[in-house]
Formats: C-alpha cells, structure tokens, sequence
C-alpha cells in the first residue's frame, strides 16, 4: 500500500512541476524559431525558459536545493559572462558549505575573496556577525594559477529564497571591471525567484501528500516502520511502541531509532539481515510467527521502489496475531474438551444399550433389577448430554445478545429454600450438611427460572468440590448499594489466587491439587451472563487451597428493569 501511495504522489508532482512551466516551455519552442536577429532580451527569456524546464524534468519530487542551484549555476554560461559562480549556504551546526564553478583561471586569493564577500552578505541580511567553525570548500572547472594577478573587480550576490526562507547565496564574479550592471543582476534573479516558486508550489504539494500518507500510517493498528538503504529508521507510527514493547528511560516522546527496533526484537528476528534480503532478491519476505513475551505478531517485510522502479527502502509490517492465536486455542481446547465430555455419557448409553438388548435377546428369565439399572444409567447419561448441550446455546445467547429474561416479583428467599431442599439429597450423600441464614422474605424483580439455574450451578459446585463439613448459603441485604446478595460458602478444596480470575471464563475449569474434577466451566460462565442479564454482579473468594471458598452474587432491588439484551 506505502509503494502504490508513492507512486501516486510521484505522478501529482510531476504534473503539477510540468504544467506549472508548460507556457515557459511553449515559448522557448517560439523562440527558438526566431531569427538569428532577435533582441538580446528575447534570447534571455529563452535561456530562462530552458533552465526551468531543465529545473522540472531533473528535480523530480525532490527539494534538494543543492541540485536546484547546481542546475541554475550550470546554465549561467548562456545569460552572463563570469570567470566564477559560486554558491554558500550556512548550516545548522555553524558550518558553511561553499561551491565554487571557475570559467576562467583565476588564483587563490580570487577565490578567497569571494567567500568573504558572500559570508559579508550573509551577515548583512541576517544582521548578524557570522563566524563559521569550519568551511566545507569545492572548487570545480578550470584550475586555479596563483601566478595570475586578478582579484574581485566586479560581483554581485543574489539570496536564494525557498518558503519564506533564507537557504543561500548565489555569486558571480568577474576580473573585469563594470562587467554587472542591474540588468545583469535581474536576469538571475528572475531565474532564481521562478524556480523558487517553482519549489514552494512543489512543497505543498509534497507537504499535503506527506500529511494524507502519514495520518493513514499513523491511523493503522498494525506497526509500520520504513528503512532506508543505510538502514535508518525513516518512518514509523506510534503503535509500534506498544507492540513491540519499547519504553525509553529517558523521555516516552525520544524519537525511535533503528537500534531501538533491532534491541526489541534480540534473539527473536535479526531484523536487519531480513530487511538486506528482501532488498537484495527484490521480493518480499513474511514471518508467519514470531514469539515476543507475551505477544505473537507477524512480519511482512517489503522493498520500496521509486517510479523508476528502482529499490529506495524497505518497510516492515507487524501484525499482532496474539488475539487469533488465543482463538485459535481456545478452539482447540473447546473441541478438544466437547470430545472429551460428550463421549462419556455417549459411551454410557452405547454399552448400556448393547446390554439391555443383549438380555432382552437372551433366555426370557432377564432380572428386573438390572434391566432398571440399565435404563437409569441410560436416563443419567442423556440427561448430562442434554445439560452441556443447554449450557452451549446459554452461552451462545448470551454472547450474541439473545438472551431473554422472564422478570416478575419473586421471593429470593423462597426461591433459595427450594433449591437448598433439591440439592441437600445429593450433599447427605456425600456427609455434607447445607444450611441457609436469610430473612423471612426478600421480595425483588428476577427471572425464577434463571436465577434457580444461578443457585444450582452454585450448590452443585459446592457438594462437588467439597468432602466434609457444612455448606452454608446466606441471604443479606446491602442498604447502602440498594442490592440483595447471596452467597453460598463451603469447606471444601477453595481456589489459588491464580484461579481466581480464570473461573468465569468459558472453558476454563478448576484443577485444584488431588481433587481435579472434570467439566466445562461452562456454568459458571452462564451464571455470570444471568447475573448480569439482571444487572447483578457474580465473584468469588477464597483464602486459597483447602480453605474452602465462597461464591456469591448480587441483584438490584430498586425496582428498576434491568437491561435485558435481545
């Protein structure tokens, strides 16, 4: 997508660079066709023409200024005679970069004495007194013989002015005395002003095309970052921080650097190599996994091309496949656990059937006792089919927001009493005694039905996960937050802090030391989807292993209709 984006901001520059000089170009062809008698201002007009279509065809989308004054310099030859055209430009860190064309031999001292004129000319239009720490000096063309007597007889500097901004000077020099006059003078400078615009229009146009690109980079939830071919971090978007984990001691808003990214990805990727690859064989290389702590994330690496096609960079995508990755397990433990759970009771009604048809086939003397336990063993097994099969649609109403609530006026506490009633069979079984502490009434708006299935799937845990002692389930009132809760606390094998957080999540079951219990973790996972259905809330607490543990939930008693999602 950076590629295509590219290539289309190469494609605006380029029309808008060459229809903005289309007339210039016109009228060099026209003059061109004029007799070899033409006004010598019809020959500069030309000239003019021609450097500024030199100017578009070179520059491309570039704002190099350097080439642009090299292209004004080079084609100085045709409009004004000088033995020296020289460009400075004053840089950040105090230094001058000085370029120097000679025509015409001239020595040393000439072109010394053109730098100090120019850096007086600087200090004049800034107004300021100017030192530079060094001069960055090159000298092209003729040679220079230090037994020539010449010196500056006549100059004049001209400022490059680009966006408002002072970015150099222009000089030419002559030996020769009266050689520049004002018309001289105007004639560059014309030049300069319209090549100047020139860049100005071309900056807005890259400023604008620059913007839309970055605010789509910096919009992607994907990190991106772009590499140059001396592998330096030229773009990246802010999310690349978060996904790659990257904090900065010093200040969170330091600018990234290429070593940032390679020490973030250490003994994962060696990133650099990668990018040197897919540069070198031209294609593109993806990285369908790579582990970094607690993420997995995906790497496309690509190079950038120009619109000649040729290879500028290298831009690196990373996809955060963490989420897909833990779906896809979930997946996998989901079928993997739905096997497991539905071929016991299937099994059971496979061989128990096979049983019963196989005395019903045999000698008509059949005992009844083991025929009842045959179809009782049958009825258990279809019944636990049928529970995991109702608590699957549960939880898939509840997650597509289909499930429907009956609410009318109801006793907690009676609702309590009976379940308590169901279950204490089940507890005396296994020596437990189930107790209930609760007002004589607590009356709020709740679905019976639902709220029973909640208080089931709680006593039943309870009785599961417990071997002795008491299960006590209490009723209460919180005033102050206009909430009924329950609770329902046992003795048994209690939950790890680790545990804890995992209980309400689908599939997730409790596997606590020796007294591991098979099961989906499914109803708890419906209990919370109905408590909150009512606008409840479920949790649950525990000292930790073998201290037993308390699972409790609120309803609101305001009378207000909770929200029930459809």
């Amino acid at each position: 997508m950076i590629i295509n984006i590219l290539l289309i901001i190469d494609f605006l520059i380029l029309a808008i660079v060459l229809s903005a000089y289309i007339y210039a170009s016109v009228k060099e062809r026209r003059y061109l066709r004029i007799k070899a008698g033409q006004s010598l201002e019809l020959q500069q007009k030309v000239y003019q023409a021609e450097v500024l279509r030199e100017i578009s065809e070179r520059i491309g989308y570039s704002l190099d200024t350097a080439r642009i004054v090299d292209i004004i310099i080079s084609s100085l030859g045709n409009l004004l005679d000088y033995d020296a055209v020289s460009y400075m430009v004053l840089e950040a860190d105090n230094k001058a970069a000085f370029k120097c064309r000679v025509e015409n031999s001239v020595n040393h001292d000439f072109i010394e004495e053109v730098k100090e004129k120019m850096l007086m000319s600087y200090e004049a239009i800034l107004n300021q007194k100017l030192v530079p720490k060094s001069v960055d000096e090159s000298v092209t063309g003729n040679i220079l013989d230090d037994n020539l007597k010449v010196r500056v007889e006549s100059f004049f500097n001209l400022p490059v002015v680009i966006s408002q901004k002072l970015v150099g000077l222009i000089n030419v020099a002559s030996v020769h005395k009266g050689r520049y006059g004002s018309e001289q003078a105007s004639i560059l400078y014309t030049i300069i002003n319209q090549a100047a615009t020139a860049v100005d229009k071309l900056q807005e146009v890259l400023e604008s095309e620059k913007g839309k690109l970055s605010a789509i980079i910096y919009s992607l939830t994907d990190g991106v970052i772009t590499v140059d071919l001396e592998n330096r971090l030229t773009v990246y978007n802010p999310v690349i921080k978060d996904i790659l984990e990257i904090k900065s001691a010093e200040s969170p808003d330091k600018p990234l650097t290429m070593f940032d990214i390679i020490d973030s990805l250490a003994g994962k990727v060696d990133l650099r190599t990668k990018i040197e690859q897919a540069v070198a064989e031209n294609k593109t290389i993806t990285l369908p996994e790579v582990l970094l702590k607690d993420k997995a994330l995906e790497m496309t690496i690509s190079p950038v091309k120009d619109n000649q096609g040729n290879t500028i960079a290298a831009s690196v995508l990373f996809h955060d496949i963490t989420t897909e990755k833990t779906l896809e397990k979930t997946r996998q433990e989901f079928t993997a656990m739905m096997v497991h759970e539905l071929r016991a009771p299937l099994t059971a009604v496979r061989w128990s059937s096979e049983s019963l048809l196989k005395n019903l086939a045999a000698a008509s003397g059949i005992e009844p006792a083991k025929v009842k336990d045959t179809v009782v063993t049958i009825e258990t097994a279809s019944n636990n089919m049928l529970e995991l099969v109702n608590d699957l649609l549960d939880v898939a109403k509840i997650e597509s927001g289909k499930f429907e609530l009956n609410v009318q006026d109801y006793d907690l506490v009676e609702l309590v009493n009976e379940q308590v009633k169901a279950f204490r069979p089940q507890a005396e079984i296994k020596h437990l005694t189930i107790g209930v502490s609760a007002p004589d009434k607590c009356v709020l708006k709740f679905d019976k039905i639902r709220i029973g299935q909640v208080l089931g799937n709680l006593l039943s845990n309870a009785i599961k996960y417990s071997d002795a002692g008491e299960i006590v389930v209490n009723v209460g009132m919180k005033q102050d937050e206009n909430k009924a809760v329950v609770g329902i606390k046992d003795t048994g094998i209690g939950v790890s802090h680790e545990d804890l957080a995992q209980l309400f999540s689908k599939f997730k079951q409790l596997k606590t030391g020796d007294h591991a219990k098979k099961g989906t973790g499914l109803g708890l996972v419906v209990s919370r989807g109905i408590v909150e259905a009512h606008g409840g809330r479920i949790w649950a607490e525990s000292a930790g292993e073998n201290l037993g543990s308390t699972f409790a939930f609120s309803l609101p008693v305001d009378g207000k209709q909770p929200a029930v999602a459809k």
